[in-house]
């Protein structure tokens, strides 16, 4: 089994040219952030980013709560105007929403007054224009039972779990055929057995031949993100910055049991620990600084 491939560990000047991973040698760029800084009112939220994201790459990002993950998303979702810098995807600037990149946020944000059928059939609607409102409807079925929701199409919101909303609105955005995904926590509310077959239902479209799908997945997880990911980033906070990535150094289609077993996965685990606790030693030894030695804390 392959060692760990640190592509480059952005607090450590001599960490050396960039390695290039499996899932970037080959494909095209598709969404690329350049220089990005973004703020709330006086708070810098993020600093400098810079990104190359390929074709059909899965993208994990790692990082403690407030280091911007949720920013970063939105504004490669276009909901966000950045302070600085620019977000660039198909080659063109990202001024605002578009279909092409589909946005599954924690909140579920489903529509309450519709049932969990048309939910999904407005988003095939406004990406598969000219079909029936009978096809709409059986291709909104077909996409909830691939989420695990077979029957419940008739179901508003407010009559099903947490869970299974957001299920459903993991379905919606799957049904909307963005080529791009743009997903934060989307698997948090769900129980184990359900969040183990959405992670490998997410495997599987990212990297299919007829469906290829670019992912950039937001997650407090460690193990999902490096058991997921092609390749790693860690954010660091205050300001919110990638602090290292990692390419993971397997197989697209893995095997659980050998994944996490593997000495590969514990080191890149430990590692990814280690830059967590540096970085909150760091901002400790900042602020005992600013307050002065001795001051109270």
């Amino acid at each position: 089994m392959p060692g760990i491939d640190v592509i480059q560990d952005r607090n450590n000047d001599a960490a050396g040219e960039m390695i290039p991973g499996r899932a970037v040698q080959g494909p095209r760029t598709v969404l690329s952030v350049e220089k990005l800084s973004f703020a709330y009112d006086t708070v810098t939220v993020l600093d400098g980013i810079d990104l190359d994201i390929a074709d059909g790459e899965f993208i994990a990002v790692l990082g403690p709560s407030g280091c911007g993950k949720t920013s970063l998303l939105r504004l490669l979702a276009g909901l966000e105007k950045p302070l600085a810098g620019r977000v660039v995807h198909a080659g063109k600037v990202v001024a605002g929403p578009d279909p092409s990149r589909g946005v599954v946020f924690q909140d579920y944000s489903l529509f309450p007054w519709l049932n969990l059928r048309d939910n999904l059939a407005i988003a095939i609607e406004k990406s598969r224009k000219g079909l029936s409102r009978g096809e709409r409807n059986r291709i909104a079925e077909e996409y909830l039972d691939l989420v695990g929701l077979p029957g419940v199409g008739a179901k508003h919101p407010y009559e099903v779990s947490g869970g299974m909303r957001q299920r459903a609105a993991i379905a919606r955005t799957l049904a909307l055929g963005s080529p791009v995904l743009l997903m934060d926590e989307p698997f948090g509310a769900l129980d184990p057995v359900n969040r183990v077959r959405l992670q490998d239902l997410m495997m599987q479209l990212c990297h299919s031949t007829s469906a290829r799908r670019t992912v950039v997945f937001v997650t407090h997880d460690v193990e999902e993100a490096l058991f997921m990911g092609d390749r790693v980033l860690v954010l660091g906070t205050n300001p919110g910055r990638i602090i290292s990535e990692f390419t993971v150094p397997f197989e697209t289609k893995r095997n659980r049991h050998d994944f996490f077993q593997s000495n590969t996965f514990q080191e890149l685990e430990v590692k990814i620990a280690s830059l967590y606790h540096a970085d909150v030693e760091r901002q400790l030894e900042e602020s005992y600084l600013v307050a002065g030695e001795g001051a109270s804390i």
